[in-house]
């Protein structure tokens, strides 16, 4: 059954991608009579096609004309939930105030553009989270960093890994907890090695485990190009700091009976590896794995701070519900 889960999921996919598409040109139709149903019905399927391209068709590409259609896909792609969403709004104020057709569609599409322009300003600007853990057996307190899924690639590059690496060292860490997806195109892979440079500015332990967009790109020239920056590699293995014994995983599945499309389907897996480790349970223990999965089996093994990314809390309404739903953590 567990081969069949990526069909079951493309097929669900796709009848929810054409169940938006009819619902947004039979409204819209009713906006803006003019291109007709079968018009909006053509605008909004090109329009997702350009949007899923751009945004999730080009890791392998690099030039500009890419990085131009990168960009614009992934907005589009949000701004056509966002879309949904502010239609569905904008229904239900139609239930109550009975605007006209037009306006109710001009209110859809402000909406719409309004949301999309505060999440892009969102996705640029970066804030810092404090958060005060006890930890058993820390005799003394650790001012640690962690960082996760900065997706260096089309939509991201040098300028913005120079400000994340800014700020972390204002914050004045000890250490920095890195959890992947570092890359997400090999962008920044031909003749621009000095995106990374902003690393090498870093002087505290960097400890590094990958992602699956790392592995999506090219997992070899990822970790080389991390280690080359003075990043240290965690694949399975222990590494410690003063009482702090902290385990990196490589992208894996949490057991060998789960399926995960975002994991390597091979013999590894969270429970059999922890089993496998030398941990002591005397001494405070930290995980890194870039997915929140296999936690149960992290518990067993005594650990007492887990560090994952991937999920980005499901980066917009109602993901935030779905990655819930499916990781149980955000």
């Amino acid at each position: 059954m567990r081969q069949y889960t990526p069909i079951l999921f493309m097929v669900i996919t796709l009848g929810l991608v054409a169940a938006a598409i009819f619902y947004l040109s039979r409204r819209f139709t009713l906006f803006f009579p003019t291109p007709g149903m079968k018009g909006w019905v053509w605008i909004f399927s090109l329009g997702l096609v350009f949007a899923f391209v751009g945004s999730i068709g080009f890791s392998e590409l690099t030039n500009r004309f890419v990085a131009a259609w990168s960009l614009a896909g992934s907005i589009l792609l949000g701004a056509f939930i966002l879309l949904l969403l502010s239609l569905a709004v904008t229904d239900l104020l139609h239930m109550a105030f009975r605007p006209s057709p037009a306006l109710r569609g001009w209110l859809t599409v402000g909406l719409t553009l309004l949301l999309t322009g505060y999440g892009v300003w969102n996705a640029y600007h970066f804030r810092v989270k404090e958060v005060t853990l006890p930890i058993r057996g820390l005799t003394r307190e650790i001012r640690a960093v962690h960082l996760t899924d900065i997706h260096l690639g089309n939509s991201r590059g040098k300028k913005e890994l120079e400000r994340i690496v800014r700020i972390t060292k204002e914050l004045e860490p000890e250490i920095i907890l890195n959890t992947g997806d570092l890359f997400d195109s090999k962008t920044h892979f031909n003749g621009n090695e000095d995106v990374r440079d902003a690393f090498q500015t870093i002087t505290v332990p960097h400890y590094f485990v990958f992602g699956n967009h790392d592995e999506q790109v090219g997992l070899r020239q990822v970790l080389r190009r991390a280690e080359e920056r003075g990043v240290t590699l965690l694949m399975n293995e222990v590494a410690h700091y003063g009482e702090l014994q902290i385990a990196g995983l490589n992208n894996m599945r949490a057991d060998s009976r789960s399926f995960d499309i975002h994991a390597v389907n091979d013999s590894t897996s969270i429970e059999g590896v922890l089993k496998n480790m030398e941990i002591n349970p005397e001494r405070p223990l930290i995980v890194l794995h870039h997915r929140p999965d296999g936690i149960s089996y992290m518990a067993e093994a005594g650990t007492d701070l887990l560090l994952t990314g991937h999920t980005h809390a499901g980066q917009m309404f109602p993901f935030t519900l779905i990655a819930k739903w499916m990781f149980g953590y955000n």
